[in-house]
């Protein structure tokens, strides 16, 4: 069996990790897998209207969160702290989009038309950088093709007058504004390369010195992490009753009465 010390998280010796932080965090790995549970069961319950844009972009939507979820267990359980940190943020873009199809269906016809600036700038970059070696995959439109694309994607572009939406536009939309200023601009460290950010890896002394790096299994934070990852879910889900027309069983509040028991000890 490969020690920590040799191969990190890849490490068979993980396992032992797994089981002392979930011992450690029970209550909180109980709620987020009876969310997970819940959240499953009522994926079977949704009935999708394919002529109805809002209910096809929120189950995909759904399902990515579900997935964002799950790996925040998973890397949590295993002490990989800043990795369930990135999941997070993606899950909380999740939750604002779906919070703000619920309360405005037009945000998913912006959705669809906001994708008209990433393919835009999708074609920009590969001109830019055509014959600099980068990876392709399956056949590549010639320049030609290319230019003629982006002379239609801007012709929609200007005959829609559509506009560039944001997380916090979304997050605006969804009346979760203070979870973007917190939580979420919170995260934003762990997914882009910011010097104070990185200090957690560095062991300092009293004189400033560093002593050693860290390294390995850590589980500062994962009460915060779960929880938010749980409540986000909670608002998903929400959402989805609302979006579906469900009904949920009793074990859902349940779940709520658990969320709100761990809820104090944040507030």
């Amino acid at each position: 069996m490969n020690s920590i010390e040799k191969s990190g998280f890849l490490s068979g010796q993980i396992s032992q990790w797994i089981k002392k932080h979930r011992h450690e965090n029970k209550l909180w790995f109980e709620l987020c897998e009876n969310l997970n549970q819940f959240s499953h069961s009522i994926m079977f319950d949704m009935v999708i209207h394919n002529e109805y844009p809002p209910e096809i972009i929120v189950s995909s939507l759904y399902v990515r969160a579900m997935s964002n979820f799950q790996g925040i267990i998973i890397m949590a359980e295993r002490g990989m702290i800043n990795e369930a940190k990135a999941l997070l943020r993606c899950l909380l873009e999740c939750m604002f989009t779906i919070v703000a199809i619920d309360k405005d269906k037009n945000v998913v016809y912006q959705l669809v038309l906001n994708d008209l600036f990433q393919r835009r700038d999708y074609l920009k970059a590969y001109k830019r950088n055509r014959g600099k070696g980068i990876l392709k995959s399956g056949k590549v439109p010639s320049m030609k093709e290319i230019d003629k694309l982006l002379k239609k994607i801007n012709n929609e572009i200007k005959r829609s007058s559509v506009k560039k939406i944001t997380i916090r536009n979304l997050a605006e939309k969804a009346g979760l504004i203070t979870t973007y200023d917190s939580a979420y601009k919170l995260l934003s460290g762990t997914i882009h390369v910011n010097a104070r950010d990185l200090e957690q890896y560095l062991e300092i002394n009293e004189s400033g010195e560093i002593k050693k790096i860290l390294w390995g299994p850590d589980v500062k934070e994962i009460d915060f992490i779960l929880f938010t990852a749980a409540e986000s879910m909670i608002f998903i889900l929400n959402s989805i009753s609302r979006l579906f027309s469900l009904k949920f069983a009793e074990s859902w509040k349940s779940i709520l009465n658990n969320y709100d028991s761990l809820g104090k000890v944040f507030s």
